[in-house]
This record gives structure tokens, sequence and C-alpha cells, in this order.
């Protein structure tokens, strides 16, 4: 009889045993599978789908670094200060949990665009109340030092993501996303020759990504034709985040009134793509800072015949009257 009860107890728990190995193994299927689903929307851009299914899997198990990665990327990706707010958590366990520089990144990144966007909340309040102050001058004081408190603010954050970046780039010296975010964010600080060190390297890491692809393009004869379309969208790709770099760099220059730096830039921009309007207009204000009237004012024509902005916008107004400036000048 004891025997009986032994086998019985080894037969039930041996079948206890394979009921946890089966559930075990049902459950990290279904994490894989809300891992891919959360990726592959993540990867198409619907960012809200990609949380949902992140969120759904970390039900499952909250601490998977992989799930918690996703879902904090999709709420930073979001654009958006609540949801960006909310990334917070998701990055801090995703950083715990994975010994991934891609961690490190994120976070950094959260950081980066929440203390952006309080800082860009902060400026405009305080271009309005100055615009338009307050009739009581002690509610504009408040007003104006709630600002400082904003701004202070969103330095810290940007002091938390340079910490992230320099860890990064301790891993991967030349990460170009994070030598760009690690620029913009020293430039926000104020530190603009560190800012055009990093700007610097992100751009010469561009232009040797696009004399490959172009030597790709032109040399490869075995290129099927959607190997050649990809490579070339992937060199639009450098072609335009390199101008948005350069675009950077011009307003890290704009601010030391380095002008003649600052129009080079927007002339390399303009040999990037010509149809770049914005280009056309600042170059048209240095090369008239510059007393260039001419070239300032050919600047300005090809900007008005690019733009769809209205006719009374400020920019467009501005480039009409150097025009006129210029015919008035050559009719005297």
């Amino acid at each position: 009889m004891p025997t009986s009860r032994l086998n019985l107890a080894l037969l039930l728990l041996l079948g206890f045993t394979s009921c946890s190995g089966a559930e075990a193994e049902n459950e990290e299927a279904r994490l894989e599978d809300f891992r891919n689903r959360a990726q592959q929307y993540y990867n198409s851009g619907r960012y809200p789908q990609a949380f949902q299914q992140a969120r759904l899997g970390l039900e499952i198990d909250d601490q998977d670094g992989g799930l918690n990665l996703i879902a904090g990327r999709a709420l930073v990706m979001q654009r958006e200060l609540t949801q960006v707010s909310r990334a917070f958590p998701f990055l801090e366990v995703a950083q715990e949990e994975l010994d991934s520089y891609k961690a490190d990144y994120s976070l950094g990144e959260c950081y980066f665009r929440y203390g952006s966007m309080l800082y860009s909340f902060a400026q405009k309040e305080k271009q309005s109340l100055i615009q338009f102050p307050d009739a009581d001058s002690k509610s504009q004081e408040s007003k104006l030092a709630e600002c400082s408190v904003r701004v202070e603010k969103a330095e810290v954050h940007f002091r938390d993501a340079l910490v992230l970046f320099n860890t990064v780039l301790e891993t991967v010296p030349d990460d170009l996303q994070t030598l760009e975010k690690r620029g913009q964010t020293l430039a926000l600080l104020g530190k603009n020759e560190a800012a055009a060190t990093d700007l610097e390297r992100a751009i010469g890491l561009l232009t040797e990504s696009r004399q490959y692809k172009n030597h790709v393009l032109a040399t490869d004869s075995n290129l099927t034709v959607q190997q050649e379309d990809r490579v070339r969208r992937d060199l639009d790709g450098d072609i335009k985040r390199e101008i948005a770099i350069r675009f950077l760099m011009a307003g890290l220059l704009k601010r030391t009134k380095d002008v003649r730096a600052e129009e080079e830039q927007y002339t390399i921009i303009l040999g990037l793509d010509p149809n770049t309007e914005v280009a056309y207009h600042s170059r048209a204000l240095c090369r008239y800072e510059l007393g260039r009237l001419a070239e300032a004012s050919a600047d300005m024509h090809a900007f008005v015949g690019r733009t769809d902005l209205e006719f009374d916008t400020p920019q467009v107004q501005q480039a009409m009257r150097i025009i006129e400036e210029y015919s008035t000048l050559q009719g005297a």
C-alpha cells in the first residue's frame, strides 16, 4: 500500500512538472508573439499599436527587457509630452534588463525629447509674455518665473541625456544617432564648440556613407532593380539627414555671428538639394548682412518662386523688401 501511494505521488509530481513546463513554454511563445507583433508595428511607424502589443506582453512578464524597450520607444516616437513622460519607467526597466547600448540611447533620447518639449514650451511662453505682457506686473513676473523654472527642469533632463549619450559613445564612438543627439543636447545647453564637434563628426560619417553609395551605384553592374532602388532610398535618407544636421550647424554659427561660415552651410545644403527653399531665404539674409545685395536678391527670388507661404507672411514680405531694394538700386 505505501508503495502504491508513493507511485501515485510520483505520477502526480511528474504530471504537475509536465504541466508547469508546458505552461512556461506557452507563456514564452506568447511573449515572442507579442514581441514580434510590437516590433512589426514599430517598424511600420504604427506606434500606438506597437505600444499596445508590448503592453499586452508585459502583462505576462513586466520585466521583459525587449518589450519594455519597444513600449518606451513607441511612446517616445509619438512626440507628445504626456506620452514621452510615460516612457520613462519602461525604458528604465529596459536599461536594467538589457546589456545593450540601444537601451542607454533610448533612455537618453527620452530625456532629450522631454527636455526639448519643456524648453520649447517655456521659450514660446516667454516670448508671448514679452510681446503681450500681463497688465498685472506681479502676474507677469510670476509667469516669467515659471518659464525660468521650466527651462531649469529642461536643462536637468539635458544633462541626464548627456550622461547616457556619453556612455553609448564609449561603446560605439561612431554611432550616428547618438552623435547627432548629443550635438543637439550640447547646443541646447549653450555648449556651442562641443556641439559643433559632434555635428561635424556626424556630417563626416554621412559624407562617407553618401560617397560609398554613389560609388556602388556607379560601379556595381550586378545590382538588381530592387537593390538599386534600396541604395537610392538609403542615399536619399543620408542627404535629408545631412541637410538637417547642417541646419543645426548653421544655427550654431548664427549664435557666434560667423556669417560667412553660416552662409557656407546653406550653400552646401543647396548643393545637396537645390529645392530647399528655407536655405535660399537664410542664405539671402547672410548675403544681405555681408552687403552682397545682388546675390541676396537672387536667393530671395529663388525662395519666392518655391515657397507655398502666403504673400503676407513675414518671410515672404522680408524677401520682397530685399528684392525691391535691389531693384530700386538698379534703377537709380
